[in-house]
Order: structure tokens, then C-alpha cells, then sequence
């Protein structure tokens, strides 16, 4: 089947397309990972999903800067249980802002409607395409959001779907 695509469509398809793809915090731990434990820079950038180059960027950065050099230091985590301010730094509620739901802070992006997104298919990647002021911090902070208050995100999501 050949699909007939207009000419504004197709310039923008290509911009989409011709962007830069970001390795995720997770591909970017499997690579070390997977380094350390001896496999071969090709292996690991098949297995991941890293271009050899940015691989190879990767673990430059790495070594000259560690862990917080590549994006995954431990500096805003919290480990179970443990409470600590500015947990969710990227997402905030603003009464008669989405409702009042929680969102990634500047945008009206939803927690809820990324984990639904997320919930039906879309990959992390995908969201970042489709979301270009998304960063991957936003999203690290929506799925802690989402896992700590469950409940809320279920009911967002349902108000959603039978409006």
C-alpha cells in the first residue's frame, strides 16, 4: 500500500525522524552493566540499543566524570519508605490548571495521561517524540508521582475515560 503524504506532513516527518535519539537512564545503566561484566561494545550496543558511538561517549563520560557525569546520580533519588522534599521537582498541581491534576511543571501534560500513554503501548522515546517539551527527568519524576498515588492517577484516568 503506498501512502500519499502532503508536503507540510512529510517535512515534518522527516524533522521527527532526523532527531537525535537520547539513550534512557535504564539503557544507559544495562550498557555499563553489560561492559563490566565483560561483553563486547558491539554486544552491548545491539543488546541495548545504543549506537556504538554514543556507547562510546558514554563510557568517556563516564570515566571522566562518573556515575552523575552520564544523568544517574543518586542525588535526587530516595530509597523506599524514606520521604524527602522536592521528590517529584518537575510536577506540580495548580487549582483550574488540568483540573487540578498533577502535571509536568510549565505544560498542561498530565501525569495521568503519560501513564495511560505508557499503559497502552507508548514507549518512553515515543512519549519524547510526541511531547517535544518533555525531558526524561519529567518522566522519571511522573512514574515516581504515579507510583506513589496510585489511587489518584486510577481515578484521573477513569474521570478521563467516561467523560
Amino acid at each position: 500500500m503506498q501512502l500519499r503524504l502532503r508536503t507540510e506532513d512529510r517535512k515534518y516527518l522527516h524533522e521527527v525522524a532526523d532527531r537525535k535519539v537520547r539513550p534512557t537512564n535504564r539503557q544507559k545503566a544495562q550498557a555499563l552493566l553489560g561492559l563490566a561484566s565483560g561483553d563486547t561494545p558491539e554486544t552491548v550496543s545491539m543488546r541495548v540499543g545504543i549506537k556504538k558511538e554514543d556507547l562510546t561517549s558514554l563510557v568517556h563520560l563516564f570515566m571522566e566524570q562518573g556515575l552523575k557525569g552520564i544523568g544517574l546520580g543518586r542525588s535526587g533519588r530516595r530509597r523506599s519508605g524514606q520521604s524527602q522534599p522536592g521528590r517529584y521537582a518537575t510536577i506540580e498541581k495548580t487549582p483550574g490548571v488540568c483540573g487540578g491534576a498533577a502535571r509536568v511543571a510549565g505544560t498542561r501534560i498530565p501525569v495521568w495521561q503519560l501513564v495511560e500513554a505508557r499503559g497502552l503501548g507508548a514507549s518512553e522515546a515515543q512519549l519524547l517524540i510526541d511531547y517535544p517539551r518533555l525531558k526524561a527527568v519529567n518522566l522519571v519524576d511522573a512514574w515516581a508521582y504515579a507510583e506513589d498515588q496510585p489511587d489518584e492517577i486510577a481515578t484521573q484516568i477513569h474521570r478521563n475515560q467516561v467523560a
